[in-house]
């Protein structure tokens, strides 16, 4: 099992101050839930918990993309000597966040359910070595009283760089808050040079139970500096800003996911372009606004389905969101043409994992982005595979779609942050 970790450890390839490194994945909390025939069960939980914090939702600003719904993620550390976390990737956000040593009170006296059923040496990088065992039957009791207790914890009393800031935070997701203080400290990619100094993050001392249901310690926020609580910088815009990147730039390539879960999910490429995955030949895209990583989404067509509204919609290519979101209408339409079938109580469609569908083709900018159903079809378990479309009810600022990993597979996605550009290269065939 040691390739699990070999494979999620940090690959720093390094040519003047362009670097690489993997990108790990796991299947979102929703396709392991199908996968062990409880997603019906889970979403009945889910909507009574949402439907409890309704009135709390209503009055907070909660990021569009929720916990449970994030796969991919990257090794870093915090502090000196180096505090290793595994984290979210997420561009439609964008502050840095990990569990302080205080989140469950510095005790380590019960461990989540991934680390007693997941391999040794794979635990090693999800949770805290005293959770990790070498025989299923020596593993701790599982509690669900305290999400923090199995994650990695930052504790600034070992660190020589750590300075305190003094502010506090709190953000709401769907199902749960993220609350703390801010601490600023060395930021790095776990075991390179690739490192900001005086990186403002988030010490969560709190969060919410929904959190334990992911090994994952927290997330590292790739959105625009405005989209930040307090307008925090976030790590790749001071890694541009302390002169550390040859090229403004950081690219994402998502490697497409085969029918069984994978640590390998693909490649993160900062102060350049990747060559090893995408294409040399760049479409760049005008951004609408400095928050998300937002354009203009001109037009989408699937067989004999077409849409172009007027005026088009806002779309924002993230990260986080796992599926693809969009208007209810279209999601519906699309699902037709290619033959998914939306299973009442599970809160998605699913589709043939054979079956042969037309590509869904996206007008960006005036050129056509053809998908095809290798980037949609997802599997998710045994039977049928999901189709990688949920519907999106957006509001207030937020854009229309979401245009997630599925279109990644397809393009690697180029973020210019001096230039406030997005780049779009084919995936090369490996």
């Amino acid at each position: 099992m040691k390739m699990f970790v070999a494979l999620l450890a940090l690959l720093a390839v390094v040519s003047a101050e362009v670097h690489q490194f993997n990108i790990g994945y796991r299947p979102n909390l929703r396709q392991r839930m199908n996968a062990e025939g409880k997603l019906a069960e889970y979403e009945k939980e889910r909507n009574e918990l949402l439907a409890k914090k309704s009135l709390q939702l209503a009055s907070s600003s909660s990021p569009i993309i929720d916990y449970e719904d994030m796969a991919y993620m990257v090794q870093i550390s915090m502090g000196t000597p180096a505090q290793n976390f595994v984290l979210f990737i997420d561009s439609g956000s964008s502050n840095l966040w990990v569990p302080d040593i205080t989140c469950a009170g510095g005790k380590d006296a019960t461990c989540g359910s991934y680390c007693k059923s997941t391999p040794y040496d794979a635990c090693l990088t999800f949770c805290q070595e005293e959770c990790c065992t070498k025989t299923v039957a020596g593993a701790q009791v599982l509690s669900t009283t305290d999400a923090c207790q199995s994650k990695h914890r930052f504790n600034s009393t070992k660190s020589s760089t750590y300075v305190t800031n003094g502010q506090k935070f709190d953000m709401t997701y769907n199902t749960g808050e993220v609350k703390g203080f801010f601490g600023v400290d060395t930021f790095c990619f776990t075991n390179t040079s690739v490192c900001a100094t005086g990186q403002v993050f988030g010490q969560a001392t709190t969060i919410g139970e929904a959190f334990g249901k992911q090994p994952e310690d927290g997330i590292i926020g790739l959105g625009w500096p405005a989209l930040a609580v307090n307008q925090q910088i976030p790590p790749l815009f001071n890694l541009m800003n302390q002169g550390k990147l040859d090229q403004p730039y950081f690219v994402v390539y998502l490697a497409q996911i085969g029918p069984t879960s994978q640590i390998n999910g693909g490649a993160f490429t900062v102060g350049g372009l990747d060559t090893t995955n995408c294409e040399s030949n760049v479409d760049w895209v005008p951004l609408t606004t400095n928050t998300f990583w937002q354009f203009k989404l001109s037009g989408v067509s699937s067989g004999s389905f077409s849409q172009t509204p007027t005026s088009g919609w806002q779309a924002a290519a993230d990260t986080a969101a796992s599926f693809i979101g969009a208007p209810k209408s279209v999601v519906t339409s699309l699902a037709k043409v290619v033959g998914a079938t939306y299973v009442p109580g599970t809160g998605a469609f699913f589709i043939d994992c054979d079956a042969v569908v037309p590509d869904i083709v996206f007008t960006i900018n005036g050129k056509t982005y053809n998908m095809p159903s290798t980037s949609f079809v997802v599997s998710a378990g045994p039977g049928p595979c999901m189709f990688a479309f949920y519907e999106l009810t957006a509001g207030g600022f937020y854009p229309a779609w979401m245009l997630g990993p599925p279109f990644m597979r397809a393009y690697c996605h180029v973020h210019d942050m001096q230039n406030a550009r997005l780049g779009l290269s084919k995936v090369l065939s490996h």
